[in-house]
């Protein structure tokens, strides 16, 4: 099985050096902008690196590094590490363990130098991708995602197409680690599925939609859709201010009354109002930076991080503490995880069914998108 592995990475390679003619490549699409042009067709990423990508680049590359020098991998050797925190460090290290668990304890090898992970587009239109691990022999790949957890479905989708071409497969799984949120997404697709998805996103009409991605666009200062409604909450009948009583009691002032039963005006209000929030947001990060003092209107608090401990730090005084006193400081844990140890360490005992509660659960809101 080795050998054929790394004749299929071989081969993989050689791939990437014959692809296909660029072209005008600059018009294509990133496979990493195709779940953002899925919220909205016009989106157009802003210039220039924010914070949490740089800390992303810095977990993504660590990951990589890391997996390959416990692989014994060449390229790995000279490579620095870069500088993280404590946070990240534990983010790599549960990344770490994901790998180990996919790659069933090193059986399955997952290719992780990225001068190997290429991702050679299938449909036209986007642009040749590059993957942040890949395992030939499991028929899977690996994308480390730092930050909330979001869909990434269609970069999935394009990634996936390219190797079920290149490595001749039927199916290809790809596997999301939210190393933040210690969550994990699998997307299982076929390559008819895998292009569909992809297609989707290119044959959507170039419309403006409010979506989680505008304040990350070039275009949210001249955007319709943000200005528009800006105008329109700017323009209306100002509302009374909502008092802590008025919260209580869940009282709504006589002018959104009617919003009640008319569902379509109280669609209209929230996605309005979310907009505007956007920009709300917008203003407070850019006050917060500008301001070096106090003034009138604006105070300037400074809040210091919480300190925590961690429960593998504690874990090492649990017999001195004792078993119960320790996991009761312990918040809950969620089934998937539970359920992903004991199969690996138990596989022929079921998961006892009093271990299992069922907690925190809401009804909750969400706006649908109307086509107008």
């Amino acid at each position: 099985m080795k050998e054929n592995y790394e004749l299929r990475i071989t081969s993989y390679e050689l791939g990437n050096s014959a692809a296909a003619p660029r072209g005008k490549e600059e018009e294509k699409i990133r496979p990493s902008s195709l779940p953002k042009l899925a919220a909205c067709r016009c989106f157009e990423g802003a210039p220039g690196t924010s914070e949490a990508a740089e800390r992303g680049t810095r977990i993504d590359k660590a990951i990589r590094v890391m997996w390959a020098r416990m692989a014994g991998a060449e390229w790995a050797k000279v490579e620095e590490l870069p500088e993280l925190k404590a946070d990240e460090k534990d983010a790599v290290m549960w990344a770490l363990d994901q790998l180990d668990s996919l790659s069933q304890d090193g059986e399955l090898p997952i290719e992780t130098c990225e001068e190997k992970l290429r991702a050679v587009s299938k449909v036209a239109g986007v642009k040749d991708g590059t993957m942040d691990a890949l395992c030939v022999a499991g028929e899977f790949l690996v994308d480390f995602k730092s930050g909330q957890v979001r869909n990434y479905k269609e970069q999935m989708a394009a990634y996936a197409l390219s190797c079920m071409d290149e490595f001749f497969a039927d199916s290809w799984t790809a596997y999301l680690l939210f190393v933040d949120q210690r969550a994990i997404v699998a997307h299982s697709l076929t390559a008819d599925e895998a292009r569909r998805i992809v297609q989707a996103v290119l044959d959507r009409p170039c419309e403006p939609e409010h979506c989680e991605y505008c304040t990350w666009c070039a275009k949210f200062t001249t955007c319709p859709v943000v200005t528009g409604a800006v105008a329109s909450v700017q323009e209306a009948p100002a509302l009374p201010a909502c008092t802590a009583a008025a919260k209580s009691k869940g009282e709504l002032p006589e002018l959104m009354q009617g919003m009640l039963s008319d569902h379509a005006k109280a669609h209209e209000f929230l996605s309005k109002l979310a907009v505007v929030n956007d920009w709300a947001d917008v203003l407070k990060r850019q006050l917060k930076e500008a301001l070096a003092d106090d003034d009138a209107y604006f105070q300037r608090v400074v809040v210091a991080g919480r300190k925590v401990v961690m429960p593998l730090a504690l874990g090492r005084y649990i017999g001195e503490l004792g078993w119960q006193r320790v996991l009761s400081v312990c918040s809950s844990v969620p089934l998937a995880k539970v359920e992903e140890i004991w199969q690996e360490m138990m596989p022929d005992k079921p998961l006892p069914a009093d271990m299992v509660t069922t907690a925190g659960g809401s009804v909750q809101l969400r706006l649908r998108k109307v086509k107008k």
